[in-house]
């Protein structure tokens, strides 16, 4: 007999469409987020753009509920993209610390 927990309800046939766009715009919107983010850190934009880069992590991060809810996911599977919106968020952070720390040792 299967568990009652693992029966997941059926993906509507409706649901496709919302979730293909969204999932596209999961990619997108974090496109820009990191483009923008990288952009203000090289001084190519002003340091006033940042909130508008942070305003594209926000909807990626709304993109990626409407999926999961759409899709029905399991508990274990909205955790994991709740991590992955935050890594989305501080990955942009680590990787420029870690270029800025390795510029600062090897200054010329």
């Amino acid at each position: 007999m299967i568990e009652p927990a693992i029966i997941r309800p059926e993906i509507a046939l409706n649901d496709f469409l919302p979730i293909f766009v969204s999932s596209a715009f999961v990619l997108i919107f974090g496109g820009f987020y990191v483009g923008i983010y990288t952009a203000v850190k090289v001084n190519l934009l002003k340091k006033w753009t940042m909130p508008i880069g942070y305003f594209f992590w926000v909807l990626t991060a709304y993109c990626l509920y409407i999926m999961g809810n759409l899709m029905h996911v399991g508990e274990f599977t909205a955790k994991a993209l709740v991590v992955a919106a935050f890594g989305l968020l501080l990955l942009p952070h680590a990787v420029y610390y870690m270029q800025d720390s390795v510029h600062e040792e090897n200054e010329h």
